[in-house]
């Protein structure tokens, strides 16, 4: 009888473990701003969508092309770097946990829906998709404040500006980075003081060695 209720208790501690521990790979699997997409499945009444164990190469068995294996040679593509995508868990740590997705049974269709970065997707599931990380300091990179900055507000978001799936960064040329901002921009650069009776060759600096996008705007 002793031996029953001893088996009783062991059986209980392990199920109350056992759910426990479910309920920790769920939160470490699931990143806040991948909630979003994962209500549709939810709806579905599939499964929660868990991150692959291969990672990218599970991604890449399909998605092969050059654009795709190119990232490998990108910034965040450096698993040497513990602060990157590739070091984390590979292209779904942007675009979201891919169980589902690449399950034979979904085949890549249907819910949830990756993050895709596509135009009709809301500004604020790709802004999370990014500053989940960039929020933060990340060695000698430091966090940023974008959530409720000016171009925040206007529902801009990161990849309005960058790009990922390229080597490089092509804004830190002024040519360039005057060219992307003068998108919105134009009239205020045309109308922008010179400041040459302080010897500054304006023509010569970037908008962002003055203006600091990625933080909260304080004008003066």
């Amino acid at each position: 009888m002793r031996l029953g209720r001893n088996s009783g208790v062991r059986t209980q501690v392990f199920r109350t473990f056992v759910a426990v521990a479910g309920l920790l790979c769920v939160a470490v699997s699931m990143p806040a701003w991948a909630e979003e997409p994962d209500k549709d499945a939810r709806a579905a009444g599939l499964p929660r969508a868990q991150f692959t164990a291969e990672g990218t190469d599970r991604c890449l068995g399909c998605h092969a092309g050059e654009r795709m294996a190119l990232m490998a040679e990108t910034v965040h593509g450096n698993a040497d770097n513990p602060h990157t995508p590739y070091a984390q868990q590979g292209c779904e740590s942007c675009h979201g946990p891919g169980s589902l997705h690449a399950s034979r049974a979904r085949g890549g269709r249907g819910v949830p829906a990756l993050v895709t970065f596509a135009r009709e997707e809301s500004a604020q599931i790709k802004t999370q998709a990014c500053v989940g990380c960039h929020a933060e300091d990340m060695g000698d990179l430091p966090g940023i404040e974008w959530v409720g900055s000016v171009h925040d507000a206007a529902k801009m978001t990161c990849i309005d500006c960058h790009q990922l799936h390229i080597v490089g960064n092509p804004l830190t040329g002024q040519k360039r980075q005057q060219e992307n901002c003068a998108q919105c921009h134009n009239r205020q650069i045309a109308a922008h003081p010179r400041f040459e009776d302080k010897g500054i060759v304006f023509d010569a600096l970037t908008c962002y060695e003055c203006h600091d996008v990625h933080q909260l705007l304080r004008e003066p």
